[in-house]
């Protein structure tokens, strides 16, 4: 396929912060690109150290429930750990391992509401998540020589700040990374893999399944309309009702969108059918959006440039795996891989591409906020692209032509320390970002370890809070989980499933391993979150 664009149509985009193929930069877009020099950035407007958090430093404050210096936070903020992994829950089984994407799906009603949240997690072949009484909750049911698919979801009722019950909702899935709240207070979550187990007698995975909060009305029915590719995320419009998904594959990544065929806004609707399609630059073909210029070509070279998006139909949103063949100097993997189907499809017919699409949020005023986790050029020698320090984009659907809307690069890091593989992301109740990292320990002047980062109004990313997590054998017979907990040095693990109650109060997050889930509050209105 020709990958080598004209110069021509590449400057289109050569606009740094303003117009791209004809489109203004979008207005909600405008506070957060107007003081990006007051960041320290590069040429290109990709920032090369955090700014100051409006909230202040930050330093080690101890978990209300255990007593242990779990998480670094700013002045005032308070924070309790539960359900880590090992914990006996409320339905019989212990919590499994690796703590990911997460949102809450509910706040029940009554004198004591509840906050109800749902986890994935993100396993492979392991022990299996059972769902007690409900057999139709699990999914794929091989038996791998005593392994099973591990993946799936816990929920988790909040009351006053305290848990007051976990317990499984799904199984019998696999690497359950993010996913995303629907429209009906139920939770999607995704498979980021295209793992067959057909030939070892269970079924194809890469897909993404509707979980409900009661366990006993959970359907583990893959919704194949919605592709089978490597997902990560899933955010909803509640204007159109389109789910827009995100992809991680290395440099095979597209952007999607699903729109369903029922208009009905309730539990198994997606799973009615619908169509698939990807996202692709209005005038360019099979665009790379991986980096910003430099050792290559590529089709962006500004933060804070404006594309203008069209949407391309995927014919077969459940095909398996293919070989893809791309050259050219924009494509930093070249020659014949194996691809997801839907990606393929989605090149022919002209569709975009990103590195690494992670997390995606709806911010409750029209706009999506997605992280590409490796945009960038890598360090060394070879920097190639889509092997860097990550990305935030803004993709707005457009009110008036429902088949168009704009995507806005408002963030990328040039630097490690100036942010570290964003992936998951969420919105505060304020309409401000924040983001999780999954990169290696960042050291900065906190120390070691990976970090919440937020986004100022004027795009800037700045430390809101890190990873202190360092157990010894002490730390966890006081946290009353020695046997469950290996004492390591934890502070270089992800931060995941980053998500705020809606009253803005309570920031709930997970750390992925050792699986612990957080609650954090405190004096929100001293910064912008």
């Amino acid at each position: 396929m020709q990958q080598d664009i004209a110069l021509s149509r590449r400057g289109l985009f050569k606009s740094g912060g303003g117009a791209a193929a004809g489109l203004a930069l979008a207005a909600p877009f405008a506070g957060l690109m107007a003081n990006q020099a007051r960041a320290a950035t590069n040429a290109s407007g990709a920032q090369t150290a955090p700014v100051a958090s409006p909230y202040g430093a930050i330093a080690p404050v101890a978990d209300l429930n255990t007593g242990l210096y779990l998480l670094q936070l700013p002045k005032g903020f308070s924070y309790r750990s539960f359900s880590w992994e090992g914990d006996l829950m409320n339905d019989g089984q212990r919590v499994l391992s690796s703590h990911d994407g997460m949102a809450v799906v509910a706040v029940t009603s009554g004198r004591t509401p509840e906050v109800v949240l749902i986890r994935n997690h993100e396993r492979g072949a392991g022990e299996r998540m059972v769902v007690p009484g409900n057999a139709a909750a699990q999914y794929d049911n091989v038996n791998l020589n005593g392994q099973h698919p591990g993946g799936g979801c816990t929920v988790l009722r909040i009351r006053n700040g305290q848990l007051v019950d976990h317990r499984n909702t799904i199984g019998g899935t696999i690497v359950n990374c993010a996913g995303g709240p629907s429209l009906w207070n139920s939770w999607l979550t995704c498979e980021e893999t295209t793992e067959s187990l057909v030939s070892q007698g269970g079924l194809n995975h890469g897909y993404i399944f509707d979980v409900s909060s009661n366990p006993l009305q959970t359907r583990a029915t893959p919704i194949k309309g919605m592709g089978r590719f490597s997902h990560e995320a899933v955010a909803m419009d509640p204007v159109t009702g389109y789910a827009y998904l995100t992809e991680d594959s290395r440099n095979n990544s597209g952007f999607y969108r699903y729109k369903p065929t029922s208009k009905q806004r309730a539990y198994g609707a997606l799973a009615q059918g619908g169509t698939l399609q990807a996202a692709k630059v209005v005038g360019v073909e099979r665009a790379n959006l991986l980096a910003l210029d430099g050792p290559r070509p590529s089709d962006i070279d500004k933060v804070g440039t404006t594309l203008a998006i069209e949407w391309v139909d995927i014919a077969e949103p459940d095909a398996a795996p293919t070989s893809h063949n791309e050259t050219g100097s924009q494509n930093p993997d070249t020659g014949s891989r194996t691809v997801a189907g839907p990606f393929a499809q989605a090149r022919i017919a002209g569709a975009l591409r990103m590195s690494r699409g992670e997390g995606i949020w709806y911010d409750g005023r029209g706009t999506f906020y997605l992280t590409d986790t490796s945009f960038g050029y890598e360090t060394g020698g070879s920097q190639r692209a889509g092997r860097g320090f990550g990305a935030v984009w803004a993709y707005r659907p457009s009110t008036t032509n429902p088949e168009r809307g704009t995507l806005t690069l408002i963030y990328a890091a040039a630097t490690m320390i100036a942010g570290n593989n964003p992936d998951n992301i969420t919105v505060s109740p304020t309409g401000a970002v924040l983001y999780c990292e999954d990169g290696a320990a960042v050291v900065d002047q906190y120390g070691a370890g990976n970090r919440l980062m937020g986004l100022s109004p004027a795009g800037e990313a700045y430390i809101f809070g890190k990873n202190n997590l360092q157990l010894t054998a002490a730390d966890l017979a006081k946290a009353g989980r020695t046997g469950q907990v290996r004492p390591a040095d934890y502070r270089g693990n992800e931060f995941a499933g980053a998500t705020f109650d809606p009253t803005g109060r309570t920031l709930f997050v997970n750390i992925q391993t050792p699986g612990i889930t957080f609650a954090i509050s405190g004096p929100w209105a001293a910064g912008n979150l």
